[in-house]
């Protein structure tokens, strides 16, 4: 029975990625049912992710490696526990918590009808004050910021058995922007067992020798809060001491680095997927969770609706470039072989697409991506496990004849009238 090699690439999307939390929970609990029955049918080799899709993967990731410190890591089961920490952690517990969603929500209510309320500034005193009383009233640290959140989402993030994710190839990546330099940049597993000399560097890696916008970063907890940092809620991620090429080629600096959220770079990370030693390391498909809906079945009309497209059409920019990039790659292979000098290190590679009911992901709205109801969240989640249990139901039947990217990314003629 051929196993397929998949990577699962998760989209941001604030808290409309609790249908990734569900996505995720259901894959991981159909692959522990498989292999039980025997049937394993595929292989999980990397996870990336950008904002909310970073936590989702982050979470599946460090359940999925093993750790000197937790012997339940390593496991489907942890993984899945993981997630459902994270979602049940990260969502309005405590009252002052809830009361600041509400107030958030009715904010952004107010603004939807054309209300002119100030804009906030995450770097003000006023917020910091705010933030500030918050906790003194009851909301917890990893309820006010990422940095607590992942410390208890991950805690013995230190003691990750890195040999041993070096044997397993088991991957995981996280998108960010930094913003004084535009660099795209990546948090990536891979890049931090080449620096512990687990595994080859790159033979094309130049970065820190000439400027190209893109960069890889060993994978940290700082990375993947960078990841989430949006830019109009929190302030700037900071991580000190970052290496940065210059102008001059072979010159680098070090500075401080600011990141924000991945969604101005990479949302999520895909090409990065397809970077590895050799062809059989390779991923067979790219499972791509989308946030954000391709099309849309309803009419744009006013300030609000064109604000919520903006954000649709935003969001995946650089999912589709990077996914185009890919289907080229896939054409060619087929026209010309891998025997083609040029094509010798690829392999053609499915992409398919995991995607909300058409009448969700039309109701969301932008606003909604901030509300941190466990209501809300949960019906999230709940529509991600039934979606993927169907889907995932199709993919066991059909085999290479299941629907794949780019069809698989509409909905259907009927859902759209």
């Amino acid at each position: 029975m051929t196993t397929k090699k998949v990577a699962i690439a998760c989209q941001g999307g604030g808290t409309h990625a609790a249908f990734t939390w569900g996505v995720l929970a259901e894959i991981l609990e159909t692959k522990r049912k498989w292999e039980a029955d025997n049937e394993a049918k595929f292989e999980i080799t990397a996870l990336s992710g950008t904002s909310a899709g970073a936590l989702c993967a982050l979470a599946t990731w460090y359940g999925l490696v093993p750790n000197t410190a937790d012997a339940e890591c390593g496991t489907l089961a942890k993984a899945v526990e993981r997630l459902n920490f994270l979602w049940t952690t990260f969502a309005a517990t405590t009252p002052a918590e809830k009361t600041l969603n509400a107030a958030v929500a009715m904010g952004l209510g107010l603004k939807k009808m054309g209300v002119p309320l100030p804009d906030g500034n995450p770097d003000g005193v006023a917020t910091n004050l705010a933030m500030s009383s918050l906790a003194m009233m009851g909301a917890r640290d990893v309820y006010l910021g990422f940095p607590a959140l992942l410390a208890e989402l991950c805690p013995d993030f230190a003691t990750i058995d890195w040999p041993q994710v070096a044997r397993t190839k088991t991957r995981m990546i996280a998108g960010a922007i930094e913003i004084k330099s535009g660099n795209f940049e990546a948090f990536d597993s891979h890049k931090t067992l080449e620096e512990m000399g687990l595994r080859p560097p790159r033979r094309d890696d130049e970065q820190y020798r000439v400027t190209r916008w893109r960069m890889r970063r060993a994978l940290s907890l700082e990375g993947v809060a960078a990841s989430g940092t949006l830019p109009e809620v929190l302030p700037a991620q900071k991580i000190p001491d970052m290496l940065f090429p210059t102008c001059t080629p072979g010159k680098t600096i070090r500075r401080d680095a600011y990141y924000w959220d991945g969604l101005y770079s990479q949302n999520p990370p895909i090409r990065l997927l397809l970077d590895a030693e050799t062809r059989d390391e390779k991923p067979d498909e790219i499972w791509v969770v989308r946030i954000n809906p391709q099309e849309l079945g309803r009419e744009v009309s006013g300030m609000a609706d064109i604000h919520d497209r903006i954000n649709d059409l935003a969001g995946n920019l650089s999912v589709n470039a990077e996914l185009d990039h890919i289907m080229s790659l896939n054409k060619w292979l087929k026209k010309y072989g891998s025997d083609h000098p040029t094509l010798a290190e690829f392999k053609p590679v499915e992409i398919r697409t995991i995607k909300m009911r058409p009448e969700s992901a039309w109701g969301l709205h932008s606003s909604t991506k901030l509300d941190r109801g466990h209501q809300h969240m949960q019906d999230l989640h709940d529509e991600g496990r039934e979606v993927t249990k169907e889907w995932l139901a199709g993919w066991r039947q059909y085999g290479d004849d299941f629907a794949a990217y780019p069809d698989d990314a509409r909905y259907s003629e009927s859902s759209e009238r």
